[in-house]
């Protein structure tokens, strides 16, 4: 594997029963519609046909990858795409400028899976995050925090990972469940916010050769 590249295991909370691996390569991010993805059966792409249906198909295919029963990355999976959508039409001008840029081919939605890719359970230097995202410049680490204080073991954890030059966002579990998108607007650092820059034309982790890449769960 190149020095540029590396592999990151996610979806299991033990690194020593891998999951799937993700990989992510120095200044490229990684984004929704980079596979591949270990779906445990190919998606019905026929009954999903509009975007915002397809990402629902991913959130649903994410939350698999989470621990069990965990309400708050559940919680987290259905802000995140409600913050791309609110993204997305918020910018709705300046993407259907590029759309026509690009011969109208596209809609503003389809820049929706330039998001980043999240990676639930993800294992980064030896200790697992909820989540973790990786810009092409480096990883975010996200840590859903429930009502009590952490514990040691968990604080120190979290200390090697910035240590390591992750950066690490704390997500405030309440506040999450009551505000949500509007949560996540206001503390998710600026690659979340304008993920659809330097992106001329849009790719889909379901069309063409991206759909090949789709690979069964082990």
């Amino acid at each position: 594997m190149s020095s540029r590249s590396r592999e990151v295991l996610y979806g299991r909370a033990d690194p020593d029963n891998p999951g799937p691996a993700a990989r992510v390569v120095e200044g490229a991010a990684l984004r929704l519609c980079h596979g591949p993805y270990p779906f445990a059966e190919p998606p019905n792409l026929v009954a999903a046909v509009t975007v915002a249906a397809r990402l629902e198909l991913l959130r649903e295919h994410l939350l698999t990858l989470c621990r069990p029963w965990d309400k708050l990355a559940e919680t987290f999976l259905a802000a995140y795409v409600a913050r791309i959508a609110a993204a997305i039409a918020a910018a709705d001008g300046e993407l259907r400028d590029l759309a026509a840029a690009g011969g109208g081919l596209f809609a503003p939605e389809d820049w929706s899976f330039c998001a980043l890719r999240p990676l639930p359970q993800a294992h980064l230097f030896g200790t697992r995050a909820d989540f973790a995202f990786w810009t092409g410049a480096g990883f975010i680490a996200i840590e859903l925090e429930g009502s009590g204080s952490p514990r040691k073991q968990r604080r120190e954890e979290l200390a090697r990972l910035e240590a390591a030059g992750v950066a690490l966002v704390r997500v405030p579990g309440a506040a999450l469940q009551q505000h949500g998108e509007r949560l996540l607007a206001d503390i998710l650092p600026p690659p979340f916010h304008r993920f659809w820059a330097g992106v001329a034309l849009p790719a889909s982790p379901f069309g063409g050769e991206a759909l090949v890449e789709i690979v069964e769960a082990r």
